[in-house]
């Protein structure tokens, strides 16, 4: 499986290498049938407004995922480092968990999860948990 990450500013606990492992690891745990998976790191606006281009929604968001495969995952992943950041301070993390949380919800997007019910939300979630609390550490 191919992956690349762009634009992820170096961080002490987190850099493209670590969160290129966590990707390999979680995905092989979900047994994503992946050729590629890219993750792309914007900042709000660029997020919002494609939120609003390809979901009609213009509200703001944290991650976005698209699949281009046809018959193997083709994954991009798009991740506002604004709303991790808020997010982090919201929920007493650090950035790198916070953006460790988003790729994970990325990549249950596209191994086909949806958020979109209270019951679709809720499992997701908890698998989410599950997979942060297991794989989260291995930036550490």
């Amino acid at each position: 499986m191919e992956i690349q990450i762009h634009r992820l500013k170096a961080k002490p606990k987190l850099n493209e290498q670590t969160l290129g492992k966590i990707i390999e690891t979680v995905s092989k745990r979900l047994a994503l049938n992946a050729k590629s998976i890219t993750v792309v790191f914007v900042d709000d606006s660029t997020l919002r407004e494609m939120h609003a281009r390809y979901l009609n929604d213009s509200s703001r968001t944290d991650v976005m995922t698209f699949d281009l495969g046809e018959d193997a995952v083709e994954g991009e992943i798009y991740i506002s480092l604004d709303r991790a950041a808020d997010q982090a301070e919201q929920y007493g993390v650090t950035v790198e968990q916070e953006i460790i949380r988003l790729t994970i919800h990325g990549l249950l997007h596209l191994k086909g999860y949806d958020d979109q019910t209270d019951s679709d939300r809720k499992e997701m979630k908890s698998i989410e948990n599950a997979l942060v609390e297991q794989y989260g550490n291995l930036h550490n």
